[in-house]
């Protein structure tokens, strides 16, 4: 068995106090409920201090009527007024339970569901710089610890304060030296804990990303299974993820060994407030100034300290796992690279879909130039086909349309308007993308076709299968529209997913019509078939279709060749066989393959 990895030193800097602040004003927006669970909390506490004074002076009571053969009255009036206070307190105890779990589910939701939202709503630079599986561990990994925060670790801290500031102002009440004796013990036990509770959140930050890399290889194992099974990788492929998960249970290790080996030290800390306590009131007994019922008292408020601190390595150990673990939520939810949204943002006027492209650059952060000075226009109701090698730039080019990018410079026009000017929902709504990986989720063919136009009928449903041409392998579906595919349509041959995510694109009633590459992993007949309905989509309708096949834009009003980032030239089917020496080979190598009619 290989040694298991230990993880890399120096620990990552986790930004604790920072987190932390970040954390707690979370609970700004919940002010009432907030409020009235620490009011219960207070309550909760003031009456854990009133039993320990009780029965303290019970038992100096007791201590006093010793031999005199009976109790005085308000002996039995402290004894009642005790019993009061414990129902009190179980039911303060309940309700401050509940109180905390409510607004900590609050919070946790808002949370999570500002995270879905931030991540749906971040530029494609942030999904090209994560891989799916460290997104998907943010989602889930660190938000599951990080809501110990909310539902553990944040009333935890406070009944802990409360706890020891009512303690020290009850023992300083009774005698300084109580109070100074009481604060020492506790000042160094929690002094402790919080260092130790700082180098455990740096190694959680290194469990954590080394947990990425663990369902980073897991996921991209499930989705690329039949890849791995078709090259018989799975042996090399196991032995990748023992190494990731070796690294990850050296990490994890290393954490669990580090707290063990501390932890009893910080536990045997406490108790020694007890013989403090009677040291000292045996010297003040000693000199006639107390009596047994304040040495009783002090001794249960040192008990209570003990007793509600005990667990309290425990939870500042959880509490910086949670502030590690949030510190990752947190770099997604403080990241800027959104499209921010605009009051004054234009709408689009009424038109047919004019699309010009004015001298576009783009390039990818720290890449090379992509695009460079791409100028094109695209009257309303015609198609312009793209064509050109791989690595020309094609996809980048439609892919600033929507605005997943935008250009380094140059600029973008719809029916006349800039689409940096547009609000980016209006925007999308107006283009209709079909990709070259026909995704559909799991729900009902009639779920996949409506969803961008989830209020679309079923009439409309069905007239935008029938002009992709794909009403007919419908119909003959189990349940018909009604059928449920899975999350790639893994029940369907790859040209009905695509004629599906044609008759999505449409149901959308768009614009400007895209096809990226869509018919490129498909065979020849079966792109002959879907050319039936990507010529009945675009009919009357702006459509751009970006192929590095001639079949699959030679049908276009126009074509423009796109070499290196730039056009080498437009043109008819006809005019770029006499222009473009690139699309005459494009052409003569399909004829010699077969794959021209």
């Amino acid at each position: 068995m290989s040694p298991v990895p230990k993880p890399a030193e120096p620990l990552p800097d986790v930004r604790s106090a920072r987190t932390l602040a970040k954390l707690i004003r979370r609970f700004a927006p919940l002010k009432a409920e907030t409020s009235g669970t620490v009011l219960l909390y207070l309550a909760r506490t003031a009456c854990d201090l009133t039993v320990s004074w009780l029965i303290g002076v019970a038992i100096g009571m007791l201590a006093t009527a010793h031999g005199k053969g009976a109790l005085p009255d308000e002996f039995v009036s402290a004894v009642w007024l005790l019993a009061a206070v414990m129902v009190a307190r179980i039911s303060l105890m309940y309700l401050s339970t509940v109180a905390a779990a409510a607004l900590a589910q609050q919070i946790e939701n808002a949370l999570r569901s500002e995270l879905f939202a931030k991540v749906t709503s971040l530029r494609f630079t942030y999904h090209d710089e994560n891989r799916s599986g460290k997104t998907i561990a943010r989602s889930l990994r660190d938000m599951e610890k990080a809501r110990h925060f909310f539902r553990e670790v944040a009333f935890g801290y406070l009944d802990a304060l409360l706890m020891i500031a009512g303690v020290l102002v009850a023992s300083f009440i009774a005698h300084w030296t109580y109070g100074v004796a009481i604060a020492l013990v506790v000042g160094t036990a929690f002094g402790l804990t919080l260092w130790i509770g700082v180098r455990i959140a740096r190694m959680d930050r290194v469990i954590s990303d080394n947990y990425d890399r663990v369902s980073t290889n897991l996921q991209e194992n499930v989705a690329g299974a039949r890849v791995v099974r078709a090259f018989g990788r799975e042996p090399e492929e196991s032995a990748k993820f023992g190494g990731s998960l070796g690294t990850f249970t050296g990490s994890w290790t290393a954490l669990s060994n580090f707290w063990t080996s501390l932890t009893p030290w910080i536990g045997s800390i406490y108790p020694l407030a007890y013989p403090a306590v009677l040291a000292i009131g045996a010297w003040r007994v000693g000199r006639g100034v107390a009596g047994v019922g304040e040495i009783a008292s002090v001794l249960f408020c040192a008990r209570l300290v003990h007793h509600r601190l005990r667990p309290l390595t425990r939870l500042v150990i959880m509490g910086q796992e949670a502030v590690a673990s949030a510190t990752r939520v947190f770099e997604v939810l403080d990241r800027t690279d959104v499209i921010p949204a605009d009051v004054n943002s234009k709408r689009l006027p009424p038109g047919g879909g004019d699309l010009v492209l004015d001298d576009l650059h783009f390039s990818h952060p720290k890449g090379p130039s992509v695009l460079r000075g791409v100028s094109l226009h695209v009257p309303a109701g015609s198609s312009l086909g793209i064509l050109g090698p791989t690595g020309s730039g094609k996809t980048s080019l439609v892919q600033l349309l929507p605005r997943f990018y935008d250009p380094s410079s140059g600029r973008i026009l719809l029916d006349g308007v800039d689409i940096a000017d547009l609000d980016v929902h209006e925007l999308r709504r107006a283009v209709g993308l079909v990709f070259q990986e026909p995704f559909l989720f799991s729900a009902t063919v009639a779920d996949n076709i409506a969803y961008g136009a989830p209020l679309a009928s079923r009439e409309r449903i069905v007239e935008c299968a029938k002009l992709a041409a794909a009403d007919e392998f419908i119909v003959g579906l189990p349940k018909g529209y009604d059928t449920m595919v899975g999350e790639r349509g893994v029940s369907l041959s790859g040209g009905q997913r695509q004629r599906l995510t044609i008759a999505r694109a449409l149901a959308m009633d768009p614009r400007v019509l895209i096809f990226d590459d869509a018919t490129a992993s498909v065979d020849a007949v079966t792109e002959r078939e879907l050319f039936q309905g990507i010529r009945a989509a675009a009919r009357g309708r702006t459509t751009l279709v970006i192929s590095q096949r001639v079949t699959s834009i030679r049908w276009c009003d126009r074509i423009a060749v796109l070499e290196a980032g730039r056009v080498t030239g437009v043109g008819t089917h006809a005019e770029m066989l006499q222009m473009s020496s690139l699309y005459r080979d494009v052409l003569r190598h399909q004829q010699l393959t077969g794959a021209v009619a």
